[in-house]
């Protein structure tokens, strides 16, 4: 079935006839600019990475406050890891960083790290604590897509219906996005000196584009596609897992929205789009935690 999007509410839902038209107008979160990973915990809680810092911050549905920071700096060792992606497994959260090289074209352990948290919800509202971590990812990746010195740049991540991960890359290889199945994600978690189990990698045609964000939901996948620099189109694609043809949806241009977080909405039927508002003006290092900020667009599924 074809999906298109169109605005109600001040809401997007995609349902199977209308014209395309501008997203609403979004919410504003304080206390993070640059948004790039984020899962919900609960119904009314979300946590959101940035990708220049370590601590993460937990924020209550439309809430537009600073949130509450969750320091994982000191569990996982590293300032920051260019944190690009989070999936949700029962009361297991696993964040992913970019496994790029750094601007210097170095290779640091900080960027290759691969951690779990668990929810934990004795008191109110739930929260993340720190469970463990791999660093071991970044090679058994560039041998399953076939070439050690291709340059990594992972932003993700989504459960698998056998408890397996996908690993969404930015990067296209011959114009097609990549998708690599993590199938033991829990067990390097518990034993990182084992080494990770990578199934074939699939290769979507998503229009030129890199993959951004990865969300299963239901029987199939959202999948927000965007360029593999920093200037491009960014578009919506439905993916049935697989060999299947991702297909894209009829959705608004995303216009000044850099989105790179893609969440579903627990009993609500509704996913939420986290946009990268990271700039010259907005720098999760430099800018006052007050003054920091970035966007936030819901979509209701139809059927």
């Amino acid at each position: 079935m074809r999906f298109q999007v169109w605005s109600l509410g001040g809401l997007l839902v995609l349902l199977g006839a209308a014209q395309a038209s501008e997203f609403p107008n979004p919410i504003h979160y304080k206390g993070l600019c640059e948004a790039s990973a984020a899962t919900y915990i609960d119904n009314d809680h979300f946590v959101v990475a940035s990708d220049e810092t370590n601590i993460l911050r937990l924020y209550t549905r439309n809430d537009k406050s600073e949130g509450v920071p969750l320091d994982f700096e000191h569990p996982s060792g590293f300032d920051k890891s260019d944190i690009e992606a989070a999936a949700r497994d029962g009361e297991i959260v696993y964040w992913i960083s970019s496994h790029s090289l750094n601007s210097s074209g170095e290779d640091k352990d900080k960027r290759k790290i691969f951690f779990a948290t668990k929810v934990f919800a004795v008191d109110k509202p739930a929260t993340l604590q720190w469970e463990g971590e791999f660093l071991r990812l970044r090679d058994a990746i560039l041998g399953v897509i076939g070439d050690r010195k291709t340059e990594l740049n992972i932003e993700g991540l989504a459960t698998a219906p056998d408890g397996a991960l996908l690993i969404g890359l930015r990067d296209t290889i011959d114009d097609k996005a990549v998708v690599i199945p993590f199938t033991n994600p829990a067990e390097v978690i518990s034993h990182p000196e084992r080494n990770a189990v990578l199934g074939e990698p699939s290769r979507l045609d998503l229009g030129g584009l890199g993959i951004r964000s990865v969300e299963r939901v239901d029987d199939h996948y959202l999948i927000v596609a965007g360029p593999v620099s920093d200037e491009g189109r960014f578009a919506l694609y439905r993916w049935l897992g697989g060999k299947s043809s991702p297909e894209e949806l009829k959705a608004p241009a995303f216009g000044s929205l850099r989105p790179e977080a893609l969440m579903l909405i627990p009993g609500s039927g509704m996913v939420q789009i986290l946009s990268d508002d990271g700039s010259q003006t907005c720098d999760d290092e430099k800018t006052p935690l007050s003054q920091r900020a970035f966007r936030s667009t819901e979509i209701r599924l139809g059927n």
